[in-house]
């Protein structure tokens, strides 16, 4: 799969800040944040119904890169699951 220069720059930025995160729609969210609109094609969008997120495969290569740079394997929690970890 190949992957945008501008998009692996950006996944060795996010990886320069965050530490132990494991959860892939966090990382998701940093990546999309600093690549432009048009490169954001390629990430999936939720479900419009369940608002669940699903993995395509440039999202699972992603993923992988993640885990070769940092040796976390990022995991893709439902909807329940992300609200119960970030509670503030």
């Amino acid at each position: 799969m190949i992957i945008h220069d501008r998009i692996l720059e950006q996944i060795n930025f996010v990886v320069s800040y965050v530490d132990d995160c494991d959860d892939w729609v966090e990382i998701k969210k940093q990546i999309l944040l600093g690549i432009p609109s048009d490169l954001r094609s390629s990430f999936s969008t939720r479900d419009p119904k369940t608002k669940e997120q699903r993995l395509n495969e440039f999202e699972k290569a992603v993923i992988q890169i993640w885990k070769e740079k940092t040796g976390i394997e990022l995991k893709l929690r439902t909807l329940a699951e992300r609200r119960d970890l970030f509670v503030f």
